[in-house]
């Protein structure tokens, strides 16, 4: 029963956000400062960046791959939220990352796994994930592909809840996807080595504090290669986790 509700709320929030289009593909609402009139969306998922750089710089969170850091193919990250989306550009090592579809054996494929980990509430002492973040608050995690085996292609990932110990360790994710893949939360496009996101907010389960924290990671084989946040690895912390990194969103 509660898949039922999680999915009728889905769809409920996917009309809502698509009922908000207007002429020009831009969505509707509240502009980003909190005044009213009509909603322009900042960033446009299309491959293409330039609008990134129009961004106040000040409002948007950034991690760099640390120098020593353990996993090293995520090189930067930022992250910019709004009262409607969540927007997330990232950059990866080219040579680290590979995605390929063999011909001969359809199986035989990369997708570039890429996860998106959220402590929705600005809690620390919810969640968990303590394996790649060192603050083990996560609650909700999104699985999604960058790729379909042999070209970029729009990120749309299943969302998981945290039911592992509080602070814990481990892949202690509900077995199931509380909102399954396809379902319109994300989208993203990109290019060999850069890529940008956008998390529709109000599809966010459990829903998203005006202040929450996030990482990420992309995988080759379902063996992370690249997570950021990260930190120098050292004798006291080897995998080099560092605390995720704390959004603002701007109103």
């Amino acid at each position: 029963m509660k898949k039922v509700f999680a999915i009728l709320a889905v769809a409920a929030a996917i009309c809502s956000v698509s009922c908000q289009k207007n002429n020009s593909g831009k969505s509707g609402g509240k502009t980003p400062s909190g005044g009213g009139g009509e909603y322009v969306q900042p960033i446009t998922i299309d491959g293409q960046f330039e609008d990134w750089a129009a961004l106040d710089a000040s409002k948007v969170a950034t991690a760099k791959c640390a120098t020593g850091a353990h996993w090293t193919a995520l090189k930067t990250v930022k992250v910019y939220a709004d009262p409607t989306f969540v927007f997330v550009y990232f950059e990866w090592d080219k040579e680290q990352v590979k995605y390929y579809n063999n011909p001969d054996d359809p199986d035989d494929a990369e997708w570039v796994p890429f996860h998106v980990y959220i402590n929705n509430d600005n809690d620390a002492a919810t969640g968990g994930f303590s394996d790649q973040f060192a603050d083990a608050c996560i609650d909700v995690l999104f699985e999604g592909f960058l790729t379909d085996g042999d070209k970029f292609a729009s990120y749309d990932p299943g969302a998981y809840l945290w039911v592992g110990e509080a602070g814990g360790s481990g892949w202690g994710w509900t077995e199931s996807a509380v909102v399954e893949a396809g379902s319109g939360i994300a989208s993203g496009a990109g290019v060999e080595g850069k890529y940008e996101i956008a998390i529709v907010r109000e599809l966010i389960p459990n829903g998203l504090t005006d202040t929450f924290s996030i990482g990420f990671d992309i995988q080759q084989g379902w063996d992370s290669v690249g997570v950021l946040p990260n930190a120098e690895a050292t004798e006291d912390n080897g995998a080099g986790v560092a605390n995720s990194l704390t959004v603002v969103t701007v109103k």
